[in-house]
Parts: structure tokens; C-alpha cells; sequence
């Protein structure tokens, strides 16, 4: 990712800072963990985001392109578990976890459609 206007703090509104933002960087690890995943499921799943810990470490100007990686740290039954990092040329710019759940996507919708006619 080119870190655009859109992604910087004072767009977004999580800081007044025209560098990238937290919830960018988090995006983009999120991304990351999902494209893996998405490699080993069968058709008709997909992954959710359930969790975040992360630490953003140093910043990145408009114009800089944001690596994330994802990597695989453990399953336990559904979830998914992602030690995934964010880099910027060679410098490390953020780095934590990220967990998702492995979720059928029609039962998953229909879930959704149920929440909101209630």
C-alpha cells in the first residue's frame, strides 16, 4: 500500500498528523492474515477479525509503501492466530497479533440478516 491522504491520522481522525494512521497499518495487517488464510480455506469460508494487539512503532509520510506480513502462529479449533509486522522500506513501522475465526459464510450471513430484523 502507497500511504495516500486517506490513510493518514488527520483524515481519519485518530490523530491530527499527516502520517499513517493506526487503523490503516491495522487494516493492512488485517489484510495480510486474510489473504493467508484464504489460501488453505475451502469454498464457501472465509475468516473474520475478532482481535488486535498491536504496537506501532515508528511512523510513515505520504508516499512511503507499506509492506504487512502475515504469519501463521497457531490454530486452536476455528481461530486463527497471525504474529503479522509492517514495514516501510526496511524499517519496521508496527508489529503484534491479530486473531480471526474460520466462519461458513452463508450460515454467517444469515446470522447477520437475523440481527437485523430483530
Amino acid at each position: 500500500m502507497v500511504v495516500s491522504e486517506s490513510h493518514v491520522a488527520s483524515f481519519i481522525g485518530s490523530g491530527s498528523l499527516r502520517v499513517l494512521s493506526t487503523p490503516s497499518m491495522v487494516g493492512l495487517m488485517e489484510k495480510a492474515s486474510r489473504l493467508l488464510a484464504d489460501e488453505y480455506l475451502p469454498e464457501g469460508y472465509t475468516t473474520v477479525g475478532v482481535k488486535v494487539e498491536i504496537s506501532h512503532v515508528n511512523p510513515a509520510p505520504i508516499g512511503a509503501k507499506v509492506v504487512a506480513i502475515a504469519e501463521l502462529e497457531d490454530v486452536d479449533g476455528r481461530k486463527l492466530r497471525f504474529k503479522v509486522k509492517a514495514y516501510w522500506k526496511e524499517k519496521l513501522i508496527g508489529k503484534g497479533y491479530h486473531e480471526r475465526v474460520i466462519v461458513d459464510i452463508e450460515r454467517f450471513l444469515k446470522k447477520v440478516e437475523a440481527m437485523i430484523k430483530s
